[in-house]
């Protein structure tokens, strides 16, 4: 091809491309990638500032004065069309207004009326004082200043303007976070609140007045806002209970915690019982370790603490409080409480010696964690006119947790890092339950769970240790015949008259002829008494046997369930429908047959869940084998 050619055919190649080129900025698609190719982010600003807050706020709010002026021209001439008396005026008084009546039978949020539906009120519509409550919030003044300053203002103020619609949640509100129609039923609600008449507490509402209470404003500072504050904490986690959100109770009990601790006041009645078992659980099992640490030597002579040595009874009931399970449910704890103590505590002890001489952390520091502290901030989120300092102080919060202020800090300490109940004690606990049920020959053995081999070990050597000392005791006692003592007491009289001398007797007179003593009768004192009989050593005395199982009978289907609670069992088994099986209450049959199946499986067997009650799978087999026997 000789030049010319490819001249032309490189012009005709250009001339194509150009109208493809035409084609495709005609689109519609490389119009919109035109437009989106120009656009930038230097348009859209990356940070938003109190500015344009403010206009923002200031543009609602312009909108709804002219939807609410509009709403109100319409119903100024419906009213006129109907015959009716015109609205009143935004200056006229609230006094000339007839209110309506709020009685225990007021709700708290009323249904919404056409004509004010969606409208908000301006700031020229609001009563005087809440008019100048608006005012403060244009000086400039810090949130805590503003909002005591404001509280202060409308502490005795009450409306009559219930608000109609849906409350928005919001985190820790206060008076400027309101619309002006919600700020009106706020003062309307707190009126309510404070006669008694109010039916729900919405937890806006219920933020702003414990923000007032701490701040001394509707009840006297100290014990008397505390009462108040209960209140409303009492009525949040009653609509907890019913599912009515969203929920701030766990703030309010916070606050009353630290609003206590601030002004000296009794901490215990805010602070659940839970906590209060746990952090005494928690204590006492230390005091055992540090006790036992010193007796062995460990912990180079140093004293034990200052607390009294804890006793076997209370290192169990500690060790039920740390951990996952209620160890004094079990059927054998119940009959041998002492004897399961001896054996827990000394467990334990054993435990506590392992863990220090083997483990680099302490026994208890590996249940619920180390000592811990850390700075602490009273009645956070809480807008306060001033700050808590005063004297220097250390409050004790619940057992083996206290908060201090000193030198302008104040600090929370713990002897735990975490609350949550710990598992591995609660198989130890399991384990010497099992084990000491093989050893006394009680029961039905419980289920066999994993344990390491040198806890084991523990487990076992103490159960037998325990069992052979009480045998021992049983061998030494001596045993007397009570049918006897009034032989005893006979024989004890004639034995103290016959040893009185003349002038000890009553009524003695020189010259008297006494009789001569009758002979003694001793031989009662030794019949009474009877001698210990040699029982054979543990060794030689036979292994008592187990407990025989119940023989079912009249009514009876096996290990003591009733035919109808056998019949539950067997549809619950088989996945079928138990309606046919029940015919009293649910909860009474399913109450009945964990007591029953607890002494066998060691847990509960049946719990309830969002279809009803069910079997826990984890014991479904073990509950067949036991049903076929």
């Amino acid at each position: 091809m000789d030049e010319g050619e490819m001249s032309r055919s490189g012009g005709r190649d250009c001339s194509r491309a150009e109208e493809v080129l035409k084609q495709i900025l005609a689109s519609r698609e490389a119009g919109a990638l035109v437009s989106m190719s120009q656009r930038t982010y230097s348009e859209q600003p990356i940070l938003r500032t109190g500015a344009d807050f403010v206009r923002e706020r200031a543009k609602r709010r312009q909108e709804g004065c002219e939807a609410a002026r509009t709403v109100r021209g319409q119903l100024v001439e419906r009213r006129r069309q109907r015959g009716r008396a015109p609205v009143p005026r935004p200056g006229t008084p609230i006094g000339s207004e007839p209110a309506p009546p709020i009685g225990p039978s007021l709700p708290c949020v009323a249904p919404p009326l056409p004509e004010q539906e969606n409208t908000e009120l301006a700031d020229s519509e609001l009563p005087p004082v809440l008019r100048e409550l608006r005012l403060l919030e244009g000086r400039g003044l810090r949130q805590g200043e503003l909002f005591c300053r404001q509280a202060r203002l409308a502490a005795a103020f009450e409306d009559h303007l219930p608000f109609e619609g849906f409350h928005p949640y919001r985190y820790l509100p206060t008076y400027k976070d309101l619309g002006n129609r919600e700020l009106r039923g706020y003062f309307t609600w707190r009126a309510s609140w404070r006669r008694g008449a109010a039916t729900c507490a919405p937890a806006t509402y219920v933020t702003i007045l414990a923000f007032e209470l701490i701040n001394g404003v509707g009840a006297a500072p100290g014990a008397e806002a505390l009462i108040c504050l209960r209140q409303l904490e009492r009525r949040c986690a009653e609509q907890d209970a019913r599912g009515i959100g969203p929920s701030v109770t766990m703030d309010l009990r916070r606050w009353e915690r630290d609003y206590a601790i601030c002004m000296g006041l009794d901490v215990s009645q805010a602070v659940t019982e839970s906590e209060r078992a746990f952090g005494a659980g928690v204590e006492t099992l230390r005091a055992m370790e540090r006790a036992e640490l010193s007796a062995r030597g460990p912990l180079g002579g140093q004293p034990a603490e200052d607390a009294a040595v804890p006793t076997d009874d209370e290192i169990t009931v500690a060790m039920g409080s740390v951990s996952t399970t209620d160890i004094s449910r079990s059927p054998f704890v119940r009959a041998h409480r002492s004897s399961f103590a001896a054996v827990a505590a000394a467990v334990a002890r054993r435990m506590a010696a392992h863990c220090n001489r083997r483990r680099k952390t302490g026994w208890v520091d590996g249940l619920v964690g180390y000592r811990t502290s850390w700075p602490f901030t009273p009645l956070a989120g809480v807008p306060l006119e001033h700050g808590w300092e005063g004297r220097e102080r250390t409050v004790r919060v619940c057992p083996g947790q206290t908060v201090s202020y000193r030198f302008g800090r104040w600090t929370e300490r713990r002897s735990y890092s975490t609350t949550e109940r710990s598992r591995d004690l609660a198989r130890l606990l399991r384990a010497i339950d099992r084990q000491m049920r093989i050893d006394w020959g009680f029961g039905h053995p419980l289920k066999e769970q994993g344990l390491p081999r040198y806890l084991e070990r523990m487990v076992v050597e103490e159960s037998r240790a325990q069992r052979a000392r009480e045998d021992e005791a049983e061998r030494r006692r001596f045993r007397v015949d009570l049918s006897k003592l009034g032989g005893i007491r006979s024989a004890a009289a004639l034995t103290r008259e016959a040893l009185l001398v003349d002038e000890e007797r009553e009524g003695y007179a020189p010259g008297d002829v006494i009789a001569g003593p009758a002979p003694v009768a001793v031989a009662g004192l030794r019949s009474a008494v009877v001698a210990p009989t040699p029982e054979p050593s543990p060794a030689t005395r036979p292994k008592p046997a187990p407990a025989p199982a119940p023989t079912p009978g009249a009514g009876q289907a096996g290990c003591g369930l009733t035919q109808q609670e056998r019949a539950f069992l067997d549809a619950l088994l088989a996945h079928a429908d138990v309606s046919a099986a029940v015919g009293t209450s649910v909860d009474m049959l399913v109450d009945s047959i964990n007591e029953k199946l607890f002494d066998i499986v060691g847990d509960t067997v049946l719990e309830f869940g969002a279809a009803g009650p069910a079997l826990v799978e984890d014991y479904e087999q073990d509950l067949r084998g036991y049903l076929q026997q």
